[in-house]
């Protein structure tokens, strides 16, 4: 009876500690770009995906190295942890996003490091390159239909690519999962729409994406499960 008591209040503290603060270690984006062609004049996609992006140069991105993936769409990029290192030229981001699932965007600090980077060729000769995105939350860019959250480039050129717009959030236990439209920046429309055939404004519908997360697992839900497995073996040894 004892026994029962104690596993049962155990069991009521790791459903409180569902509500606590936990860090972002895992998880995935994936990218469909489809206004990049037009709206910037790109061709010849070159994906690297995490893995590969992640211990090339910036020179051996711009060369004619192949890419993992040669499309615009089912691009993906994985979160980076552990204070990845970042070869000559470029900027990888470190993952410090936390979060409470019971209020995501209340709650929301830090940001989460995504490993990848594409490479166009540029109508106008030369490439065009983007990646080393951080994935972030700002409530002062909640307006109409985009989120508040975005994605900010990190290759090349320092500045917030994406706002994501007509999001959908599920939460599934301490993970959540985001997917939407990718809706250009003011701040990339401004840089970069002069060059473009005017389909390049603020607010364009750029494509779609979707963001996995799986959080650090709960020291609570840790702990419940060896105590479990120490209880389960004394029994074992009485019978």
């Amino acid at each position: 009876m004892h026994t029962r008591i104690f596993l049962l209040s155990l069991v009521l503290s790791a459903a409180s500690a569902h509500a606590a603060t936990v860090a972002v270690t895992q998880g995935n984006l994936s990218i469909d770009y489809t206004g990049m062609q037009a709206g910037l004049f790109l061709s010849s996609p070159n994906h690297f995906n995490q893995a590969s992006s992640n211990m090339l140069t910036a020179a051996q991105v711009e060369s004619t190295l192949a890419g993992d993936v040669s499309s615009f769409t089912g691009l993906q990029f994985g979160v980076n942890t552990g204070a990845p290192s970042s070869p000559t030229g470029r900027f990888i981001q470190d993952t410090t996003m936390t979060y409470d699932v019971s209020n995501l965007t209340g709650t929301v600090a830090g940001q989460v490091g995504l490993g990848g980077v594409d490479r166009w060729a540029y109508f106008f000769g030369g490439n065009f390159l983007m990646g080393d995105y951080s994935l972030e939350f700002s409530a002062s860019r909640a307006t109409g239909a985009k989120s508040g959250w975005y994605l900010e480039n990190h290759y090349t050129f320092g500045m917030i690519a994406f706002d994501l717009a007509n999001v959908n959030t599920v939460i599934d236990g301490d993970n959540f999962t985001l997917s939407g439209d990718l809706f250009v920046s003011p701040e990339f429309a401004t840089n970069f729409g002069a060059f473009s055939d005017g389909s390049l404004v603020a607010g364009a519908d750029y494509g779609n994406f979707s963001f996995t997360t799986a959080p650090e697992p709960s020291r609570a839900l840790l702990g419940l499960a060896g105590l479990t497995g120490v209880m389960i073996r004394r029994r074992r040894k009485t019978a």
